[in-house]
């Protein structure tokens, strides 16, 4: 109801508008006699207040326009003057701010009573708000039936196109995926949304948006940028969805908000259907690659089985990819999955037949390959962890990879040792590292050792002493090894002073005899700190 309409209502006969008629299209929502100053403890957006203004008359200049600000920093929607014995007439000041302000000044017949004004504005009120829930009431039911279908995304759009007279566009952000009743409008290149206040009704998040198209439309082929609506979809899986409103001239009715608010919950629960079938399926597929890896089907037909049922099947060969991230700051230690879930959308844009195991900070994947040349390529998963370190929106992370060699359908659990072996060889690995398997050299001597004890006897006695006798020490070796002889940057690893790593290097020369300026003694120096991280995660 606009102040327009409450002017035709029988109280109001008589009435007259004295100031403020800019604002005769202001929404009026309520109404309340008003014979104080405090405006700020009892107004509210949208009402209509009644006064006789004795409260103001005592007022200073700066009091009364303070007051007329709060008024209009509030959203009251109109003022009704009453005369009165004491008041026949509004001040001129008050006709002046009420101008100012663009706040309608109603000055009624002297006869009329406060009872029956404020029976007619609120009556009117609520016949309208009971008219409304009906309408309300009768979308809510379509709506629900259509829910009991389980309809389809497209299916959900439609009847939302019909009733708002507009296209619609359901936006998926993480994936890029648009789904509209016009297909051309769901071609945007780029957007932006600026979000809304809220208003009657809304329960979800609105945006205005602007939607950027590389090609215009109609006989226009020139970059253009359109107006629209957006609101947010709810979701539980940290993924931005929206739905988008193309006609972004027409405003909402309060019909068209419940409308709206309705199919959001609607798309909000497709998607928790969707969500939970794929995490069913995704703890379906993990279980599964994570079985074949440990070898726990016991027959070649089950083997065929479950590599039938991921999809992956086709070729002779497979191939192990384990992959471990590592978050820089503990913070973002929550943030594990959102990588791993990013590292495997880029891979699969790579490798589309890959399937994986996730396991806490590391995840294996498994590919199919026709043969040797076809499989992980090692620079192809370098530009997938670069891509993703250079991502604005991924926290900061350290990273191993190691590709196993190929073998056949029934030797899985032999390339998921090797990618599982290396990964403990090299973990402790400072900065980012990649390697394959079948380029490790002397380092698969150590991992072919079915017992690790036995690689005791390939330790330098000089570094079992030192590494028995001194372990701090012995991890200043090596450190400075790993760290390719830089004193500062060891000593920045074991917050230490790099002459305390100096002091400390050359206590390990005089007392042990090992001296890692010798190539030999510092490949010693290497090979044991290696075998004892195996003999460490045996």
């Amino acid at each position: 109801m606009i102040v327009r309409e409450i002017l035709l209502l029988p109280s109001f006969e008589g009435a007259s508008i004295i100031a403020g008629k800019t604002g005769m299209d202001n929404e009026i929502t309520g109404a309340m006699v008003l014979e104080a100053i405090d405006i700020e403890n009892w107004g509210k957006r949208g009402q209509l207040i009644i006064s006789s203004f004795y409260a103001l008359e005592h007022l200073s200049e700066s009091e009364t326009v303070m007051f007329f600000r709060t008024m209009s920093s509030i959203g009251i929607g109109a003022l009704v003057f009453k005369p009165e014995r004491l008041m026949v007439e509004a001040p001129e000041r008050i006709i002046e701010l009420c101008d100012d302000f663009d706040l309608p000044l109603i000055k009624l017949a002297p006869q009329v009573k406060y009872e029956s004004i404020l029976l007619d504005v609120l009556g009117h009120i609520l016949d309208s708000n009971l008219t409304l829930l009906n309408r309300f009431f009768d979308v809510h039911k379509h709506l629900m039936a259509l829910a009991l279908k389980q309809p389809s995304i497209p299916y959900i759009l439609s009847p939302l196109k019909n009733a708002l007279h507009a296209e619609v566009t359901y936006f998926d952000t993480m994936r890029d995926r648009r789904t509209g009743t016009e297909q051309t409008l769901t071609e945007f290149t780029g957007y932006s949304f600026n979000r809304r206040e809220p208003e009657a009704y809304q329960t979800h998040a609105y945006f205005d948006a602007k939607l950027f198209y590389d090609k215009g439309f109609g006989a226009s082929h020139q970059p253009q940028t359109v107006q629209a609506l957006a609101v947010r979809i709810p979701s539980s899986d940290g993924v931005d969805y929206y739905l988008i409103i193309h006609n972004a001239d027409r405003e909402l009715t309060p019909l068209d908000t419940m409308t709206v608010e309705n199919i959001v919950s609607l798309l909000q629960m497709e998607i928790l259907k969707q969500n939970a079938i794929k995490q069913k399926l995704f703890y379906q597929n993990n279980n599964t690659v994570h079985d074949l890896l440990l070898d726990r089907f016991g027959s070649h037909e089950r083997i065929d089985s479950a590599l039938a049922l991921l999809g992956i099947d086709r070729y002779p060969l497979y191939e192990a990819l384990l992959v471990r991230t590592r978050v820089v700051d503990p913070i973002d230690a929550d943030r594990i999955d959102e990588l791993l879930q990013a590292l495997r959308r880029s891979l699969r844009a790579s490798y589309p037949g890959i399937v994986y195991f996730v396991n806490g900070d590391r995840i294996v994947f498994l590919h199919n390959v026709r043969n040797e040349n076809s499989g992980f390529s090692l620079d192809a998963v370098r530009n997938v962890l670069a891509d993703l370190h250079n991502s604005s929106i991924l926290p900061l992370f350290t990273h191993l990879a190691v590709i196993s060699s190929a073998t056949d359908r029934y030797s899985l659990p032999a390339i998921n040792n090797e990618v599982m072996n290396a990964y403990r060889l090299f973990d402790e690995t400072q900065g980012d590292f990649e390697v394959r398997y079948d380029d490790l050299g002397l380092y698969k001597l150590l991992l072919g050792v079915d017992d690790p004890s036995q690689l005791d006897t390939y330790i330098d006695p000089r570094l079992s002493a030192l590494h028995q006798d001194a372990p701090d020490l012995f991890q200043t070796v090596v450190s400075l090894c790993a760290n390719g002889m830089s004193y500062p940057k060891t000593a920045e690893q074991l917050y230490l002073h790099p002459k305390t790593v100096r002091y400390r290097v050359e206590r390990v020369r005089k007392i042990y005899g090992v001296d890692v300026r010798n190539p030999d003694d510092y490949l010693q120096v290497v090979l044991a700190d290696k075998i004892y991280t195996l003999r460490k995660d045996s």
